[in-house]
């Protein structure tokens, strides 16, 4: 007896399907409940932390001891956080940052920060009330207005967020974090053909982001267009630069399920434990 071979109309629900589950599971690859790792645009180029010792998770136990030096100074716990976030110690940078914020009131680094670390760990109403403080109405700053898009992404206010991401466009045109974040933001309303559309825009700008054409390559098959989602992969990895150490374990740790993620070194996170204990203050 020959088997009915299922009608487009069908093949098409079972794709939307399909892409709930996999944006369920994409939140918990962020290495944490509640967060999307495919969407994209740190804020660490809105801070003024120390880059040469951020660079690599090496350093974690030296930013550390200066952070212990000198708790809720901005320079140092801004690093410390950085690294902590490398490193997969969410909640140990937001405990940091929750000092340096109440230490350096008002500051647009450490609100810019705070927020997104928030925001790592799924706190998005707590985000979205610190991020606004990392830059004002007459001088905003898109990265800022991206990450507050993606929070109001994650929060299920998707109007919100494309108001966000077009402010964010407007100041930063074509600027392909942006467009990567609003192409996913149609994702999740399952508009296939507009992120289709836009993320194509992002991976042009972006041909070695791994990520960004990584999100194209997933709306191409939920379209069922597999062999042009398998070429943009290919195309992908052969663009993308070589990581190495700590850079590689960043990736894996945002891409693989929490239990493969890497673990959180003891030291600096008894250190921030110790200091959340101690003085960490609420607002």
């Amino acid at each position: 007896m020959s088997e009915t071979l299922p009608s487009p109309a069908l093949r098409r629900a079972a794709r939307l399907k399909l892409l709930t589950a996999i944006l369920g599971t994409a939140l918990l690859a962020g290495g944490c409940s509640g967060r999307l790792s495919n969407f994209t645009g740190s804020l660490s180029q809105v801070g003024g932390n120390d880059r040469s010792l951020t660079s690599s998770t090496d350093n974690i136990g030296e930013l550390g001891r200066r952070y212990d030096a000198r708790p809720g100074a901005k320079e140092a716990s801004l690093a410390y956080a950085a690294a902590l976030r490398a490193n997969g110690q969410h909640p140990q940078a937001v405990a940091v940052l929750e000092r340096a914020s109440v230490v350096n009131v008002g500051d647009r680094d450490v609100a810019a920060a705070y927020g997104k670390a928030l925001a790592d760990i799924g706190r998005f109403a707590e985000a979205a009330r610190v991020l606004p403080q990392a830059h004002t109405e007459d001088r905003p700053n898109w990265r800022v207005l991206s990450t507050l898009g993606s929070v109001a992404d994650q929060s299920g206010n998707h109007r919100q967020a494309r108001e966000y991401y077009h402010r964010a466009l407007q100041i930063a045109p074509d600027e392909p974090v942006v467009l990567n974040n609003l192409g996913l933001s149609y994702m999740l309303t399952k508009e296939l053909r507009l992120a289709e559309e836009t993320l194509r825009k992002a991976a042009g700008r972006a041909p070695s982001n791994a990520r960004i054409q990584g999100n194209l390559a997933l709306v191409l098959r939920l379209q069922g267009k597999n062999s042009e989602a398998t070429a943009v992969e290919i195309q992908g990895v052969a663009s993308a630069p070589s990581r190495t150490g700590a850079a590689a374990g960043k990736t894996v740790a945002m891409r693989a399920p929490t239990s493969l993620a890497p673990k959180a070194r003891k030291e600096p996170e008894k250190k921030v434990e110790a200091a959340g204990k101690s003085d960490a203050l609420r607002r």
